[in-house]
């Protein structure tokens, strides 16, 4: 008797998942590009400024929110077709998972708290110095949030690339742009030399959008009409067991 091995498991909505990957990122670039800035001396001005771009602030980040969550949804369809048995997906979707978070949670922080903090009333040095900061804290727990959140994205890519060089054709292409891409983000956060305020932000993402659209284009490629087709083959070539 003899027992095939496969490295992928059939799975459902694989060509919904790399639709979604060539349309969200390009865009959540469109979104990001405009994202509210404030150009400030002092607290006062600054609140005033928040102040008046707090629906636009709301919008631009729910907007990101959702397709951040659009994206999770692919990248953890893709991820089950690759066979969460199977420790490097396994792994990836949880780091996805966890950065992911500390994404959507800096995302709220900046698009909806520090706005509204400064359109409380605040007249009068007391409250300015309050209102400081509060924004200080706001923004600083923003940072935290974001940058663990990159590190355990850029975890997540990393491992998911591993997966995918290990079969041949274009998997193993997608997969090293995938590794190389998550080793310079790593690097870039972990030395400080990428620093993720909007400037950075927008570097960052546009690298992960132009793998992230490359990967759902690959996607729907290998899929073709049947999305319960195994999508690559080990480099090593199928393993047989006999009993």
């Amino acid at each position: 008797m003899s027992m095939m091995q496969t490295e992928a498991v059939p799975i459902k909505g694989l060509r919904t998942a790399g639709f979604i990957l060539v349309v969200l990122p390009v865009l959540s670039l469109l979104v990001l590009a405009h994202h509210p800035t404030v150009a400030a001396h002092d607290v006062h001005e600054a609140a005033h400024q928040l102040a008046a771009v707090v629906g636009f602030a709301a919008l631009v980040h729910g907007l990101l929110i959702a397709a951040q969550c659009g994206i999770l949804y692919a990248l953890l369809t893709w991820m089950g077709s690759r066979n969460l048995a199977n420790p490097l997906p396994r792994a990836a979707a949880i780091m996805l998972i966890v950065g992911t978070i500390g994404v959507l949670g800096a995302a709220i922080i900046d698009g909806f708290i520090v706005a509204r903090v400064a359109s409380y009333p605040h007249e009068g040095d007391p409250n300015l110095v309050i209102m400081d900061h509060l924004i200080r804290y706001s923004m600083s727990l923003n940072q935290v949030l974001i940058v663990a959140g990159e590190l355990a994205l850029s975890a997540a890519f990393a491992l998911l690339s591993m997966d995918m060089i290990r079969f041949r054709g274009a998997s193993r292409w997608v997969g090293t742009a995938g590794f190389m891409l998550a080793g310079a983000s790593l690097l870039g956060l972990l030395t400080g030399w990428l620093v993720l305020h909007l400037r950075g932000m927008q570097i960052l993402f546009t690298a992960q959008s132009v793998w992230l659209v490359w990967l759902g284009v690959f996607i729907l490629q290998s899929t073709g009409d049947d999305q319960r087709r195994v999508i690559a083959t080990p480099a090593s070539g199928r393993a047989n067991a006999s009993g």
